[in-house]
């Protein structure tokens, strides 16, 4: 009579040695898994111009009456903007934007330093700062990235001595290069970013 328990405990040592590498890397494999998913997460919410943290948030929040009586200020000068886009220009799709600034009396407003930001709204965290020059009495141009229809909001500050004028635009932008103005609103109410 031969003895086979060596044998059989040799292919029981055998299969759970195999077992434990197996659930093992299972457990891995899941932990792997994991840490992929939210390295990807991390990625996607960090890197999506889409989402938007706006700068200088909590400051606005502080200064919040300071804002409001520069906009009642700004109100009560009475001056308006209007907004004319050029044709696409280059290999970027580039337009030059015009803002033309009136008086209440219809005069243009002129000798302004004029600045601004525009961004699409589809995506928030690409926001372009503006720089107008006066072209003509109350005409300011700037060149502006408008490659991507939909709706766009562009804020403008300007200085002129001590008055300062600020408004808030969304206008949409048409596959077939015309734009539509959509609201105008003063430029803290909008929510949207500063200068």
């Amino acid at each position: 009579m031969s003895d086979s328990r060596p044998l059989d405990t040799e292919i029981d040592e055998s299969a759970e040695t195999l077992a434990r590498w197996k659930w093992g890397g299972v457990i891995l494999g899941f932990l792997g898994l994991q840490i992929l998913l939210s390295g990807v997460a991390v990625f996607l919410a960090t890197s999506d111009p889409s989402n938007v943290i706006v700068e200088g948030y909590y400051e606005q929040a502080l200064s919040w009456d300071q804002q409001r009586a520069r906009q009642a200020a700004s109100d009560a000068l009475g001056w308006t903007s209007s907004i004319d886009l050029g044709k696409p220009q280059g290999m970027l799709g580039e337009r030059l934007l015009t803002i033309r600034l009136v008086d209440p009396a219809g005069q243009p407003v002129t000798g302004c330093h004029l600045a601004g930001e525009i961004f699409h709204h589809a995506r928030g965290g690409d926001v372009f700062k503006l720089h107008f020059q006066e072209q003509d009495p109350g005409n300011y141009t700037a060149v502006a990235p408008l490659r991507r229809s939909g709706l766009w909001e562009l804020s403008l500050k300007t200085d002129r001595d001590a008055q300062h004028f600020q408004e808030t635009r969304q206008f949409k932008l048409k596959d077939s290069g015309e734009f539509q103005t959509v609201a105008t609103s003063p430029a803290n109410r909008a929510g949207g970013h500063s200068l």
